[in-house]
């Protein structure tokens, strides 16, 4: 049987659509639509080739990268006191309560860590623990900074210790840093059951970390899940904390096409509880560092590390040193 005699089926359709224009149908609705009239696979096949679509030809690449002309967010940084306060709490409410529900999922959003599934993939989770322990002690190593790991190290937002447990056999003394308890619980039954040395401090509103008077401060996939005033307050307790010579490094986001954060508009239009996704400007973090009388070591584009649209979104890992 001839294509012009063969009729079109709904698999020939979406053959079409993915050889020929390189995409999936919009819907099945679109696929019914071509088969109205009952072509025959010859008449589909040139109703296809035929279309402006097609005959424009592919679409141009994606970017792969966000664009180096940029203009300034509309981003505020800065909250008073008692609106502070109040993000801190919505935040550590949401937290408190996901470290209940989904804790090693809350650390790293994968299917395969939620809690019907974790027990398939548990090394796999530990695992991606000794990954960032790895690229904090080689960091630390390519700028001649490793005496810092043989003081106090402090991990703020551990979650359930997949870093910072990762990194005790390798620092003098370790803090984990986290607003759930029953994150720190699950932390505190592994570091027991590994037989290693590990503190750990409850965040709360009043005291986001322990008193300052730390080597390292060390934070990755935390600082975007807070507002920019929260991130700024974050990083300002974090600054001040270092002794001289200690080191921050942490990651952040910086830039997500049509980001932007007003306060009141924040504080007014509160939803249900929700994994917020946030940006502080590069900027802003540069600025908070020279406040603080930091120096700034090392700035990375990390966003192909963590991101699946790097084209939408930039991810920075900085690296801070108070001078001696």
């Amino acid at each position: 049987m001839s294509q012009d005699r063969e009729p079109a089926t709904a698999a020939d359709v979406i053959g079409c659509y993915r050889l020929l224009l390189g995409r999936a149908p919009e819907s099945e609705a679109v696929v019914a639509q071509h088969l109205a009239d009952r072509p025959s696979l010859g008449a589909l096949r040139r109703r296809f080739m035929e279309s402006p679509e097609f005959q424009a030809g592919p679409p141009p690449p994606r970017p792969t990268t966000v664009p180096l002309l940029l203009p300034p967010p509309p981003i505020e940084v800065a909250a008073p006191p008692a609106a502070l306060a109040q993000l801190l709490a919505r935040i550590g409410g949401y937290w408190t309560a996901l470290g209940q529900e989904a804790p090693h999922w809350s650390v790293l959003t994968q299917e395969r860590f939620r809690p019907g599934q974790l027990a398939d993939h548990e090394a796999a989770f530990w695992a991606t623990g000794k990954a960032e322990r790895d690229l904090l002690l080689g960091m630390l190593r390519r700028h001649g900074l490793q005496a810092v790991a043989r003081g106090t190290c402090l991990e703020f937002g551990c979650g359930v210790g997949r870093v910072t447990l990762a990194l005790a056999p390798h620092v003098g003394r370790i803090i984990g840093c986290d607003i759930s308890r029953a994150h720190l619980g699950l932390a505190a039954a592994r570091r027991a059951a590994l037989g290693l040395q590990a503190e750990w401090f409850q965040s709360t509103i009043e005291a986001p970390m322990p008193p300052g008077d730390w080597d390292i401060w060390f934070s990755c996939l935390v600082l975007q899940h807070n507002p920019p005033p929260v991130i700024t307050h974050l990083l300002r307790l974090a600054f001040d904390g270092l002794r001289p010579g200690g080191v921050a490094l942490f990651q952040a986001l910086v830039h997500r096409d049509g980001y932007a954060y007003a306060l009141d508009e924040d504080l007014a239009g509160q939803g249900p509880p929700r994994m917020e996704i946030h940006v502080i400007p590069q900027a802003e973090v540069l600025r908070i560092a020279r406040q603080a009388g930091l120096h700034l070591v090392e700035l990375r584009d990390d966003s192909h590390h963590h991101l699946a649209r790097p084209d939408r979104t930039i991810s920075n890992l900085f690296l801070f040193q108070r001078p001696v």
